[in-house]
């Protein structure tokens, strides 16, 4: 059993992982795969650091915890919380007060090594992070796996040093352990991909294998011979799966780059001497694999910056960014990392070290990040220009009042009314938000339903109706529209709806009309070259079916208008009176053209006048159309792009009941 020194090759292949995500994350359309650079990273520390802890041990003759504690804060730490603190800093001069605040809990799951949780729990898809609406900590996601997963490991290899006696025994436990994180890999990549790709037990097997092949290498004796090919496939591996050329989901596609990551580091490891290994190992390389860490900290808030002062596109990005985050990273590396690294008075004190670390975090995290970005100051750099409203405008004087000086947009931001627990076969109550002596009303849908409750609960209380309420957040009020949410609605409009006995549903969603929605909504369970047109028909029909079953009317709501219309990914209307300085500057012009959906639901309340009706609400958003006011009685209309306040809405209520009760239903 060889012991382990160091290998200036492997370094070489830390390059290669960073600058893969970079180009990725510059939006270069050859390496729409980099991100899988991650996955060798992880692949790449397993190996790593379980070698440097079994070095230990063939040196000493035992592994003390707190030595190894100690080694990962002070190598990881110093930088990390630097670069968060920085970037918040930065966020003053690029992002407006709304921008920053929606940032706070990200900066401090960062520091707490905890981001890959609060992505999930805030359903941030990671391939949907674009300039404007991206968060600077994005990337901590992967940092937090890894640190998460240097917790556990220690105490792992300490059980299995006392089994290292039973190899086949520390074998089939690793091989578990990778086995078991791949079933869940995969089986929740087809239900929830945004959690399959951030949860830390569906990213541990990607870690775990490096550790299990650090293993092998230590019982078996890997050939030369056997290495050449190995490292030129498995590197030559990284970068095809790491490129545009291989198209696969980015589950299948992490699971090729683990692959491939495996052979990589199992031919470098042994073959040193080879061709491959000689190119990895070149100083320039080498180098820029020693600061890859400080490379992949700056490199993204450096792309979001870049991309908000500059207009320029992917390949000018990457120009722009490479240089400048090598060479943050470069100066990190000479002037904090090393330096803390090898101060040798801090040899001895390795619990106090670790203390220091974590308590230096979670004070950044209370004390520093909150009043950074909490800030009211605006932002100097890519403020809007008004457009030119002076055609649709004639007689709206209110366009060049100014922005109302006390406007709080934090609150207009946190402005999400409280839609409670969806209904169950079990507790029927659990959705009864309101009880009254008149007709029993379901809100039921996504998101923008959810924006309706404050009005709803007043509007209860004000005419004596029982108000119930089922939103789920994601999930239309169609039934069969999303895959992912059949089984809940399926179970909701057959054994729930008739069980709750009420006498009028009222149906609020997005409207879902744009093309991207035909992929998103692929499913085996749709007929063959079925429409998106056809499966909002099928499924709307199918619902509004099972709505008249249970014995209930239904009022379905058109499309509710956003920022850009009734599409998706609008304009931040926060940012926009963060930055703007009259109300004109952000005044909305809504399209002339409404979505298909809305003639769908017309028609079905034309086939059953008196079981099912529309009501188009957009009048109460937009009451100066064609130009719609940003802020209406001191009050933010929009809060984002597909949302408006809970306070709107509540402050607006009467005219919402006006058109309800227009249906005759509520009567």
């Amino acid at each position: 059993m060889d012991r382990w020194t160091y290998r200036p090759e492997l370094d070489g292949l830390r390059s290669v992982a960073v600058y893969l995500v970079l180009l990725f994350h510059c939006g270069l359309a050859a390496f729409t795969g980099g991100f899988v650079g991650v996955d060798l990273f992880f692949v790449l520390s397993g190996f790593l650091v379980s070698h440097v802890i079994w070095a230990q041990v063939d040196k000493e003759g035992s592994f003390r915890l707190g030595w190894f504690y100690a080694r990962r804060v002070r190598r990881l730490l110093p930088a990390a919380v630097v670069v968060i603190v920085v970037t918040a800093a930065v966020q003053l001069l690029v992002a407006s007060q709304p921008q920053r605040v929606a940032m706070v809990r990200d900066g401090q799951a960062a520091l707490v090594y905890l981001s890959n949780w609060q992505f999930i729990a805030d359903a941030r898809d990671y391939f949907a992070a674009d300039s404007v609406n991206a968060s600077p900590f994005l990337h901590f996601w992967s940092l937090s796996i890894e640190e998460q997963f240097y917790v556990v490991l220690p105490l792992l290899l300490l059980v299995l040093l006392r089994l290292r006696r039973h190899a086949v025994v520390v074998l089939l436990l690793l091989t578990g352990v990778v086995a078991g994180s791949v079933a869940l890999q995969v089986w929740h990549a087809s239900s929830d991909p945004t959690y399959a790709y951030y949860a830390t037990e569906t990213r541990v097997y990607q870690l775990a294998a490096g550790v299990l092949l650090a293993l092998l290498s230590r019982l078996f004796v890997f050939r030369p011979w056997a290495g050449h090919p190995m490292a030129f496939v498995g590197v030559a591996g990284v970068v095809v799966v790491g490129s545009g050329l291989v198209h696969v989901t980015p589950s299948t596609r992490g699971l090729l780059a683990v692959a491939v990551s495996v052979l990589a580091i199992g031919g470098l490891y042994a073959a040193p001497s080879g061709p491959v290994a000689r190119v990895l190992a070149l100083p320039a390389l080498r180098y820029l694999g020693q600061i890859s860490y400080g490379t992949y900290l700056w490199h993204w808030p450096v792309i979001l910056v870049t991309r908000q002062v500059f207009d320029v596109g992917p390949v000018l990005v990457a120009a722009i960014v490479a240089p400048v985050a090598t060479g943050l990273a470069a100066l990190s590396y000479e002037v904090l990392e090393r330096p803390i690294r090898r101060a040798e008075p801090l040899d001895r004190f390795r619990w106090p070290v670790v203390g220091a670390g974590l308590t230096a975090s979670v004070l950044a995290a209370l004390l520093v990040l909150p009043p950074v970005l909490h800030s009211t100051t605006r932002p100097a750099i890519a403020n809007p220009s008004a457009g030119d409203l002076s055609a649709i405008a004639a007689d709206a004087d209110w366009v060049d009042d100014p922005i109302p000086a006390d406007l709080d947009l934090s609150a207009a931001l946190d402005d999400v009314p409280d839609a409670g627990s969806p209904c169950t076969p079990d507790d029927l109550d659990v959705c009864v938000r309101v009880t009254g002596d008149g007709p029993r009303v379901l809100l039921v849908g996504d998101s923008q339903s959810a924006m309706f409750v404050t009005a709803f609960e007043s509007l209860a209380r004000e005419h004596d109706f029982t108000l119930v309420t089922n939103v789920l957040r994601g999930c239309s009020w169609e039934s069969g529209l999303s895959p992912r949410c059949t089984a809940e609605q399926d179970e909701f409009y057959q054994d729930v709806l008739p069980a709750l006995d009420v006498d009028v549903v009222v149906a609020v969603s997005l409207s879902r009309a744009e093309p991207m929605w035909q992929d998103t909504y692929a499913s085996p369970d749709r007929p063959p070259g079925e429409t998106l047109a056809q499966l909002h028909l099928r499924t709307a029909s199918a619902t509004v079916d099972l709505v008249h079953q249970a014995g209930a009317k239904i009022i379905i709501v058109k499309a509710l208008l956003g920022t850009n219309g009734y599409d998706k990914e609008g304009p931040d209307p926060l940012d926009c009176l963060a930055r703007a300085s009259q109300l004109g500057d952000c005044a909305l012009v809504p399209p002339l053209e409404k979505p298909f959906t809305d003639g769908i639901f017309d028609t079905l309340a034309a086939q059953s006048p008196d079981g099912t009706a529309t009501v188009d609400l957009d009048p109460v958003f937009c009451p100066d159309f064609p130009i719609c006011r940003p802020v209406i009685d001191d009050t933010v209309v929009w809060k984002d792009p597909d949302h408006v306040t809970g306070t709107f809405l509540d402050d607006q209520r009467e005219k919402i009941w006006a058109r309800l009760t227009a249906t005759g239903f509520l009567s």
